[in-house]
């Protein structure tokens, strides 16, 4: 374990960091520069990892964050580092999968960055820990779950920030978003991002993945980039 220095959107943290657990990544990113955390709300971080964006939620105003994760060693750096970023009085950490433990309870906001990346392009990064669950064959199950079900931990009013990749079944994703939430969704940010060094030395598996439907990612040139967005959906 080591402790790393990171800014995001003007927010600085440390963090407790470990090879075992994810670090924050271009998601991390683009998610705390692009939520909106009104003054006093109560915030639920779904997939919370080693806990940097409950921490910003505090930072931002956030009266309470709960944050959940499915990994029990990502639950311990979670609660060290807002220990260390003195926020532990504000965040409150589950061990458990999505929703779990959390019946009747309602959040102003809901942050979800679960798995949403497909299992064969999660053996090829190298930034997946091998002893973190994947999304699945097409990375769409969690999300797709997350989905379904995060309308009934929302207060009236409320609002879900969730992630989509391209690296999964993205078009699955967003066909069950529309079905659950209409018109109140929308993509608040995206980025365009250049394949890694593994996915480059990869490109039959990859190329076999997208021919399959599974993943998507555009080529220019001699340059292959997959999507990330932000999405945005209200009750």
């Amino acid at each position: 374990m080591s402790t790393q220095a990171y800014n995001f959107g003007g927010i600085d943290l440390e963090l407790h960091v470990g090879s075992d657990v994810f670090e924050p990544n271009l998601t991390t990113r683009l998610l705390a520069e692009t939520v909106d955390i009104p003054s006093g709300s109560r915030v639920l971080d779904l997939g919370c990892g080693i806990g940097p964006i409950a921490i910003i939620a505090v930072k931002k105003g956030a009266g309470e964050v709960v944050a959940v994760d499915v990994m029990e060693t990502a639950c311990r750096y979670a609660e060290r580092n807002a220990a260390l970023n003195e926020v532990a009085d504000r965040v409150r950490i589950i061990n458990g999968n999505l929703f779990e433990g959390l019946d009747g309870e309602k959040f102003d906001i809901i942050i979800d960055d679960v798995s949403g990346m497909a299992e064969g392009v999660s053996r090829i990064s190298p930034w997946y820990p091998e002893s973190i669950p994947t999304g699945g064959h097409d990375g769409t199950a969690p999300t797709i779950d997350m989905l379904q079900r995060a309308r009934a931990y929302l207060k009236e009013g409320g609002q879900l920030y969730f992630p989509v990749l391209s690296l999964a079944n993205h078009q699955r994703i967003l066909e069950v978003a529309r079905e659950v939430y209409g018109d109140k969704l929308e993509s608040v940010a995206s980025k365009w991002v250049p394949f890694c060094d593994e996915f480059k030395e990869n490109m039959a598996e990859m190329e076999r993945m997208k021919n399959e439907g599974v993943i998507d990612y555009i080529s220019k040139r001699s340059r292959h980039l997959w999507r990330l967005e932000i999405y945005r959906a209200a009750i």
